[in-house]
């Protein structure tokens, strides 16, 4: 609950720091369209429509942003936002190698969990010990202080699976015998689990019983906007948080514990 506190007084920190520009000179902020990078991702981002999509559809009615749309693989997302061909992307997780080149504004919040579909497999220590045990991640994701160290070990032994998007995990999970466990996310995992009649089959565990959900970003490129153009970014988003209207996005999709989760951090 400290945590929390500290991050909404960080929110109202930032609102404070990012006035509100008058209506007249909302476009000046970009000059150019910039390209937004989407990435499969459940219910924040399938098929052309999400939470993802709806935030930043809001961001572009509200601060006169014009955006292109586009879609990629994560892995690449990362690598174009580092070299500073990409201008933007969503649901970032900030780690200080990224922060050398990109600016990260929270507005949700998710936490990885284990599933499991391999009944032999309790914990982390069994994954770890039990040799034929396979784990698959996507490329370029993280996974927070937990997970991320038993991905290390276990590509060590080659023994994980890197796969493009996160639908290619949940269908290796369907096909029975390509794979013992994923990590994924309630917003992600929800929505796969029941397209593809997962749930009796698999089994979610948390595995990082004391990791707070980790806040998922706007990613802004270093290279596209100035420090003065992420505050006034953030600014924005804060306010949304504020008003309600960030809550009202994520309740087109997911409603009950998952709602409130989404907006924990």
């Amino acid at each position: 609950m400290e945590t929390r506190r500290i991050r909404r007084v960080a929110c109202l920190l930032l609102i404070a720091l990012c006035p509100a520009l008058p209506q007249s000179s909302a476009a000046a902020a970009v000059d150019l369209p910039l390209d937004v990078a989407f990435y499969e991702a459940g219910f924040l981002y399938s098929q052309g429509a999400g939470i993802d999509r709806d935030v930043v559809d809001e961001l572009a009615r509200r601060g006169g942003y014009r955006f292109t749309y586009v879609e990629r693989p994560r892995a690449r997302i990362w690598k174009d936002l580092a070299r500073g061909s990409l201008a933007m992307t969503v649901s970032g997780m900030e780690t200080a190698e990224r922060r050398q080149f990109a600016y990260f504004i929270p507005y949700i919040a998710q936490k990885n969990m284990a599933l499991v579909i391999n009944p032999r497999i309790r914990d982390a220590q069994q994954l770890l010990q039990m040799q034929d045990a396979q784990l698959a991640v996507v490329r370029g994701f993280r996974h927070g202080p937990t997970y991320d160290p038993i991905v290390a070990q276990l590509m060590r032994s080659g023994r994980v699976t890197e796969v493009a998007t996160a639908h290619n995990l949940f269908l290796m999970l369907q096909a029975g015998n390509r794979v013992d466990v994923i990590f994924s996310q309630q917003l992600f995992y929800e929505k796969e689990l029941a397209e593809l009649a997962l749930q009796s089959r698999v089994t979610v565990r948390d595995w990082a019983l004391d990791e707070a959900p980790q806040p998922l970003c706007l990613v802004l490129s270093k290279a596209h906007f100035s420090e003065q153009d992420y505050r006034r970014m953030a600014g924005i988003v804060a306010e949304m948080r504020a008003d309600g209207s960030l809550r009202r996005i994520v309740a087109r999709y997911v409603s009950g514990p998952t709602l409130d989760n989404a907006l924990s951090y």
